[in-house]
């Protein structure tokens, strides 16, 4: 069973490295970009907002045109004739109206509030584009980082599979020199079992892998496939941005509150509107021929008292300034603590790892002359299975520092945008 899921395992690996996509970081980055809803949203927001600017524009610069039309009967009990009759009062209603009208509405001296409301659409679309470029950069960070994951993993199966064929040919040398008793059945177990070691590992390394590129295209909007080899990131260093484009949020959010509460307070100021009408008016239907007419006016209305709403939604707002500012410095102070500790565990990771390839060469030189002693015959097939096993570890252990130091790396571009 063990030698099945072996073969199953070098089966799907090598459909990996021989067959069809070799695809970069980029690809994913850009695949990314143009799938993601909640991009493709907050950018519509621009569009959106220019529609609104529209409405704006249309209602409160352009006429209102409308048909209205009245049929009423106030009845006067028991009749109209009698002094003391129920109803309405006659001088108010006159018994009645009939109205058919075509009226015009015309607003004026409005360009303030016209003004206003346009620059909030306009903020509200520029909010949005801000929104968006948040969104993508932080997409565009943990596809990066899925990718690292994946890729890491694709590289540790290129090198457990190396180990095993290697493994593989001294085994078929040991079982040579067992014939000639060189070496011992016993040997030739040892090194099998190695290689059901690391068939073993292979298949979780393969599982793991599948598993971050699934995760990969879902966050790329790609369909599943495993056919696809990923070639290693390149991810350089990126300097620090004194204007990071992460205070654009906040400048955003503070210029939104602040047109809001303009837009607020536009209720306080005084409403114009012209208006007319042409049409039929009357109480009665006798004469109702000659009750044809016009009338134009102007409408004005004033606000005089709110009971402090006014006031009171300004200390909100002011409230909600402070909040948004509270924020600002917060996340300032986070960055630059977060930054500083990057570039630390950078730099240790430097040093780590160049002990390591200093490490990697002595055990490489030695697996070489292990070599060498094992087709003489002169080799412990335990010594040699010993240093299989640290050089293993070690080049893996080197394979989890480098992705890592990518990870870093990333996650410090991520800051310095």
């Amino acid at each position: 069973m063990n030698r099945k899921i072996g073969m199953a395992v070098l089966a799907i690996f090598w459909i990996v490295q021989t067959g069809f996509a070799q695809n970069t970081l980029e690809y994913y980055l850009n695949a990314a970009r143009a799938n993601n809803p909640a991009i493709k949203q907050s950018l519509s927001l621009k569009e959106k907002a220019d529609l609104q600017k529209k409405i704006i524009k249309s209602e409160y610069q352009g006429p209102k045109v409308y048909a209205s039309g009245d049929l009423n009967y106030s009845p006067l009990l028991p009749n109209k004739d009698d002094s003391k009759a129920i109803g309405y009062d006659v001088a108010i209603t006159d018994g009645g109206l009939i109205a058919a009208n075509l009226n015009v509405l015309q607003p004026v001296f409005n360009r303030q509030v016209r003004e206003t409301l346009v620059k909030q659409a306009q903020s509200t679309g520029e909010a949005g584009v801000v929104q968006a470029s948040l969104s993508l950069h932080q997409l565009e960070k943990e596809v990066t980082d899925q990718y690292i994951l994946a890729w890491q993993n694709l590289s540790q199966i290129e090198f457990i599979s190396a180990i095993k064929n290697q493994l593989q040919k001294q085994k078929e040398v040991v079982e040579t020199m067992a014939k000639s008793g060189l070496y011992k059945t016993s040997d030739v177990l040892l090194i099998d079992i190695e290689i059901r070691n690391q068939e073993a590992l292979l298949n979780n390394l393969q599982s793991a892998y599948l598993q971050n590129l699934s995760n990969l295209n879902s966050q790329c909007g790609l369909a599943n496939e495993t056919s696809v080899k990923l070639l290693r990131p390149t991810i350089g260093l990126r300097d620090s941005n004194p204007m990071s484009k992460f205070l654009e949020k906040f400048r955003s959010d503070s210029l939104q509150e602040v047109l809001n509460l303009d837009v607020s307070n536009l209720k306080y100021k005084p409403q114009f509107n012209l208006y007319g009408n042409a049409g039929l008016k009357a109480i009665e239907f006798e004469g109702i021929q000659r009750k044809f007419g016009a009338a134009v006016g102007l409408a004005l209305s004033i606000p005089i008292y709110d009971g402090h709403q006014k006031e009171y939604t300004r200390q909100q707002s002011e409230i909600n300034l402070q909040d948004i500012d509270n924020y600002k410095q917060n996340f300032l102070i986070q960055k630059n603590n977060r930054q500083n500790a990057l570039v630390s565990a950078l730099d240790f990771l430097e040093k780590k790892m160049t002990v390591i390839h200093s490490q990697l060469t002595d055990y490489e030189k030695l697996i070489e002359l292990y070599q060498t002693e094992l087709k003489a015959g002169t080799l412990e097939i335990i010594n040699y299975m010993n240093t299989i096993r640290l050089y293993t570890t070690l080049e893996n252990e080197l394979s989890m520092n480098e992705t890592n130091k990518f990870l870093i790396i990333n996650e410090s571009n991520y800051y310095n945008w």
